[in-house]
């Protein structure tokens, strides 16, 4: 075994806990092998780890405050591991801030079902298994919470007032109706995109539960179905799956409200992080004028254009937002606002 892997891979402050984590576990702290793993955002470091020839999932949670705290990340990672949505969790640290837990080998999951219709099917059960788990702790209001990210990107002044005026607008008018302190709230993970739904061939994983907390259900719907769900049989599809013979208009209408809301949570992280990330030499480009989603999707899986940069980044946040107004334009939005005021 090569004993200098982890002194190459693991910062200096992390080692001492790392290696106290695999002797717990292992009785040694040599390892065969260890891969950095990329491709999310979150500022967490995960690696594969092989030690006697199994491959292991080491998160260490490098950023340690209230929004990334191990001690909820691990809670709702722990609920889930029992209930076999999330890989079995071997060792957890909330004072270390890390974690280990089986390895998932991920394989396309579109390629693992029959039909589209079978995909989805499965994915509005696990998210309905998600919501049956004990209530996950607290965080903060999710509206709330998306009012916050609103507020600080205006204070970034990225582009003139007029090129998003309308999106506020019309944003502005579910913010009124939108019931925000429902008292019907469920354990979330609040952050299904692709990157955390894994496919092993037989069963969908759900990993990284650094968003996780309890918050209103139609949350995870409506973030799964940004990528999974194209149309309005497909959507009545994924709806029946989570609520059965429940599923009425105004279910149908508070998550197509949500997927605006879920639109401009997504698009205020994109463009603070964008901003971020900007050259110092550089003016943000106004231009709204963007490939659509699916094109921009196309994009992503051939390379030509990468989420970490800061283009990708810009354009995707002006994507969303454009996404979400041309749905605030259309009279299912009007519809769905009536809704809301009757309830």
């Amino acid at each position: 075994m090569k004993t200098n892997l982890l002194t190459n891979a693991i910062p200096e402050g992390k080692l001492p806990a790392v290696q106290n984590a695999l002797k717990y576990l292992f009785n040694q702290s040599d390892i065969e092998d260890i891969q950095l793993l990329t491709g999310g955002l979150s500022s967490a470091l995960v690696y594969r780890i092989t030690i006697a020839g199994k491959d292991y999932l080491l998160r260490i949670v490098m950023r340690a405050d209230e929004v990334h705290d191990p001690q909820r990340q691990h809670i709702c990672m722990g609920l889930a591991a029992s209930a076999n949505i999330a890989p079995h969790v071997y060792y957890s640290n909330d004072e270390d801030a890390l974690a280990i837990t089986d390895f998932v080998q991920n394989k396309p999951v579109r390629e693992g079902f029959a039909s589209g219709k079978d995909l989805i099917t499965a994915l509005g059960s696990t998210i309905k298994a998600i919501h049956e788990l004990p209530l996950f702790p607290k965080l903060v209001n999710f509206l709330d919470g998306v009012d916050t990210f609103i507020q600080q990107f205006k204070s970034l002044h990225m582009f003139p007032g007029h090129v998003t005026a309308e999106h506020f607008s019309l944003y502005a008018e579910i913010q009124k109706v939108y019931p925000r302190y429902d008292t019907d709230i469920v354990s979330s993970h609040n952050d299904l995109n692709p990157n955390n739904i894994l496919f092993d061939g037989k069963k969908i994983w759900v990993i990284d539960w650094e968003a996780a907390f309890q918050n209103d259900r139609y949350v995870d719907l409506a973030i799964v179905a940004q990528t999974f769900v194209h149309n309005q049989e497909e959507e009545f599809i994924f709806l029946q799956t989570y609520f059965g013979e429940e599923l009425d208009e105004y279910k149908k209408a508070r998550f197509f409200l949500m997927q605006q809301i879920c639109r401009m949570y997504y698009a205020m992280i994109m463009l603070k992080l964008a901003a971020a990330q900007k050259p110092s030499d550089h003016l943000h480009d106004p231009d709204m004028n963007q490939p659509n989603m699916p094109e921009f999707g196309a994009m992503l899986m051939s390379g030509k254009i990468l989420l970490d940069t800061y283009e990708g980044k810009l354009q995707y946040g002006k994507i969303l937002l454009n996404t979400m107004l041309s749905a605030m334009k259309s009279e299912r939005f009007k519809d769905a606002i009536d809704m809301m005021r009757v309830f």
